[in-house]
């Protein structure tokens, strides 16, 4: 599962440069604001993917708090992470940890679980943000 979530990331990164590096000047500024959904989507999957598959496979056996875990600074990377983006701003850190919660660590498909519900949990937030906020802008 590791390579699919390395290749979403891939793929949303090579999306992003293609539209705003080479693509940017043949699209509308409504063209390019409906393309996020093209890169962000895949991106953010292959991130909670790639952060949910790390911590499950660095936990030890014994521990069963995630938060715990994620906090007690035994694995510096996601540490590192989540101050950053605790800084930020707290929305993004709920946003981070919330699907990494919902889902038990002893899960067979905890990884998978908590990339697909922190996609959907971020489509939610870009949907709210293109439909109240981007008009008042």
């Amino acid at each position: 599962m590791k390579h699919l979530y390395q290749l979403s990331v891939l793929a949303g990164l090579g999306i992003f440069i293609y539209i705003y590096f080479f693509n940017f000047d043949n699209m509308s500024e409504t063209q390019l604001v409906n393309s996020v959904l093209y890169w962000y989507s895949p991106l953010a999957f292959g991130f909670y993917g790639l952060i949910a598959f790390r911590i499950k496979d660095k936990m030890p056996e014994t521990e069963s708090n995630v938060l715990m875990y994620v906090f007690s600074g035994k694995d510096s990377l996601i540490l590192i992470l989540l101050i950053l983006l605790g800084i930020s701003g707290l929305i993004g850190l709920l946003v981070l940890l919330l699907p990494l919660l919902i889902f038990n660590i002893r899960r067979p498909a905890y990884d998978l679980s908590v990339a697909l519900t922190g996609v959907f949990l971020l489509l939610i937030l870009l949907v709210i943000f293109f439909q109240v906020l981007w008009p008042a802008l």
